[in-house]
């Protein structure tokens, strides 16, 4: 026979779950933070680098008009 449970059994059950939905939500939200962070800073990274590369650099001295045969298509 199934034992059947009783108001005391069932409000720890219910608490035991709530108590599960909420540690649940708080690590899904130490993740979804962690992740923006993380996200953050490979965008700023890249910015600098990228920046580094191609911004900082001097390209007054090209002429970009001109044709250069160390580049062509073959």
């Amino acid at each position: 026979m199934a034992k059947r449970l009783t108001e005391e059994e069932k409000v720890l059950i219910e608490e035991a779950k709530e108590a599960r939905r909420r540690s649940t939500v708080k690590t899904a939200a130490r993740i979804i933070g962690a992740s923006i962070i993380v996200g953050a800073v490979l965008v700023v990274a890249t910015k600098r680098v990228f920046d580094e590369i191609f911004v900082e650099d001097d390209w007054s001295d090209v002429d970009w008009g001109e044709e250069d045969e160390d580049y062509g298509v073959y």
